[in-house]
C-alpha cells in the first residue's frame, strides 16, 4: 500500500475532522512501535507544542537525564516521528555547532483500526493508546497540581466532566465526529508561526482532551446490530 493510499483510507475510516493532509499523518499499527512509550510521546509533544529542540533541552524540560532523552530521541527519529531541524526552523535561536536540533515531522498522528486478525498490529495500537492515556493522565493531574498559581478565569474555565449517555454506534460515531468538528473551529496552536495573525494577547495553549467509549463495566453487545422485525 502506497503512503497515498495509507493517507486516503485511513481519512476514510477516521472521517476526522481535525485531519489536514499537509500537516498530518495517518500511521498504520504496526509503525508505531517508535511512539509507543509514555515520555516519547511527551518528547513529541513538546517538540509539537513548542518547536525545535535539542535533546539536552529537552531532558531539562522533563526532568530526565539526557542519555535517556537522547536514547529516546533516537528512537523517535528511527521511526521518522521526528527529523532533524534545518537553520530556517530555528527562528534565529542562537545554537552551538556540535547541537542536534529537532523538530516534529508532523503535527499531529492519528491511526486507524488494524486488519482483522492482524494481532501483532493490534497489540502495539493497545501500546500506543496506553502511552497516550497515560500521557493525558499525567498532563490532566499537572494542571490539577498548577491550577492554584492561575488567575480564578482560568480555573473557572476549565472542568473535568463525564456524562454517561445511551447510544447506538452509529450515534456514537456522529458524536465523535460533532465534537471533532467543533474543535476543529476553533483556533489550532501552530508552533511554526512566528506571530500568528489575529491571536488575542491573552490566549495560551489549552489542552482540549475527550474521551469517548462504552461503559466497559457493561457486557459487550454481539458484533451484528439486532435487526427490527
Amino acid at each position: 500500500m502506497s503512503i497515498e493510499d495509507s493517507e486516503r483510507q485511513g481519512r476514510d475510516s477516521l472521517d476526522q475532522p481535525l485531519f489536514d493532509p499537509a500537516r498530518d499523518v495517518v500511521t498504520e499499527a504496526a509503525a508505531l512501535q517508535a511512539l509507543a512509550h509514555p515520555l516519547r510521546l511527551r518528547l513529541l509533544g513538546l517538540l509539537r507544542l513548542y518547536g525545535p529542540s535539542t535533546a539536552t533541552r529537552l531532558a531539562e524540560v522533563c526532568g530526565e537525564s539526557p542519555a535517556l532523552v537522547s536514547y529516546h530521541v533516537r528512537k523517535l527519529a528511527a521511526g521518522n516521528v521526528i527529523v532533524e531541524a534545518e537553520q530556517a526552523d530555528l527562528n534565529g535561536v542562537s545554537t552551538h555547532s556540535r547541537d542536534r536540533w529537532w523538530k516534529a515531522a508532523r503535527r499531529s498522528t492519528f491511526t486507524g483500526l488494524p486488519p482483522e486478525g492482524d494481532e501483532e498490529s493490534a497489540a502495539l495500537l493497545d501500546e500506543f493508546a496506553s502511552a497516550v492515556l497515560s500521557l493525558n493522565t499525567d498532563r490532566a493531574r499537572g494542571w490539577l497540581s498548577a491550577q492554584h498559581k492561575w488567575p480564578r478565569r482560568w480555573q473557572e474555565a476549565s472542568t473535568f466532566s463525564d456524562v454517561p449517555l445511551r447510544l447506538t454506534a452509529e450515534e456514537t460515531r456522529c458524536l465523535k465526529h460533532d465534537m471533532a468538528a467543533l474543535l476543529a473551529s476553533y483556533r489550532r496552536h501552530d508552533s511554526t508561526a512566528v506571530a500568528e495573525e489575529g491571536v488575542p494577547d491573552d490566549a495560551v495553549i489549552v489542552a482540549a482532551q475527550f474521551l469517548l467509549f462504552p461503559d466497559p463495566e457493561q457486557d459487550a453487545p454481539s458484533a451484528e446490530p439486532p435487526r427490527n422485525i
